[in-house]
């Protein structure tokens, strides 16, 4: 039977909209990951013990796990070899550590950005496969994957604002502004939803802004506690702005997947999120999962005994199978 040209081109065009357009990213995603374990993993007492490290020895702490032991890419590796993503690579995807804050707390987060340069497109299915499995492995109670460009991207929306800094911008330093904005406004820092990640925004090479997601405070409050905070800091610049070059918000598309460990030991909401995983992708994220808890349990004794600084810069191993 002969088909009309006509509804060819349509059923191709339809076809092409299904598979490409529905559910690519536009422009840039970024994803936080903690390599810190939730509280109800490791018990209170053993987080407080982590965080009484202070941020420069978990930040080494945390490079090493990134750059030496390649925690996140073997995430990566085991899902891409048993077909939970396909489109997630080396090419349109680079991790690196930076700060993150949340709730008055600022740690060290893995931080990837994942850009979609069109000729190498990345899905959102890829990106919500792969937050869900780093929260699983790097036993996280949340998480948060965000597109910038794109309010439409992933389960909602919210305001966002970023500060950028003129030159490099450590992780201390970002702690030292997120803990200042605290002093203009509580509810910017230490409040409900309260937050930030260090990114490379607008391509920047030198990871040296902060993007802040709306807590559960007013949009006003919120504009005029960022904005004062920027205006008085040397070398921060409020970039968020208006056509009229007023401090103002825009709009990411973002999700924050999460698992209840009491509820799920087993972290069940991360992996049931990973589209159906074989048994041997569960067995092999659970490997690394051990993995990153024996990393921990190696840094909780190396505080106990007060030789944090000798383990970390002399002693410091990757954890094996």
């Amino acid at each position: 039977m002969k088909t009309h040209p006509t509804i060819t081109r349509l059923a191709i065009a339809v076809l092409l909209a299904a598979t490409l357009g529905a559910h690519s990213l536009a422009a840039t995603t970024y994803i936080s990951v903690e390599p810190i374990p939730n509280r109800d993993v490791v018990g209170q007492d053993a987080l407080a013990t982590i965080l009484s490290a202070g941020y420069p020895n978990l930040e080494l702490w945390s490079h090493r796990l990134l750059n030496d032991c390649g925690i996140v890419h073997n995430v990566i590796d085991v899902l891409t070899a048993n077909g939970a993503i396909s489109t997630v690579n080396s090419g349109n995807t680079s991790f690196r550590l930076a700060a993150g804050g949340f709730e008055a707390v600022t740690n060290p987060s893995f931080v990837a950005t994942v850009r979609d340069s069109g000729h190498d497109p990345v899905s959102e299915e890829d990106v919500d496969v792969l937050d869900n499995a780093l929260g699983y492995v790097l036993n996280q109670g949340g998480t948060a994957h965000f597109n910038p460009d794109n309010a439409k991207a992933y389960h909602f929306s919210l305001d966002y604002a970023v500060v950028t800094f003129a030159g490099p911008l450590t992780g201390v330093e970002a702690k030292a502004f997120f803990e200042y904005l605290g002093t203009i406004d509580f509810a910017l820092w230490g409040g409900q939803f309260a937050g930030f990640t260090q990114i490379d925004f607008e391509d920047s090479p030198t990871n040296n802004s902060m993007l802040f997601l709306k807590p559960a405070a007013t949009k006003r409050r919120f504009i005029d506690g960022l904005s004062t905070a920027a205006s008085t800091t040397p070398g921060a610049t409020y970039v968020t702005l208006s056509n009229h070059a007023e401090p103002t918000t825009a709009k990411a598309g973002i999700a924050f997947p999460g698992n209840d460990w009491i509820a799920f030991p087993d972290g069940d909401q991360y992996l049931t999120n990973l589209n159906n995983p074989s048994p041997q992708l569960l067995a092999a994220l659970a490997s690394l999962r051990l993995q990153h808890l024996q990393a921990v349990a190696d840094l909780l004794e190396a505080i106990d005994k007060g030789k944090v600084d000798q383990y970390l810069n002399h002693q410091f191993s990757c954890p094996t199978p």
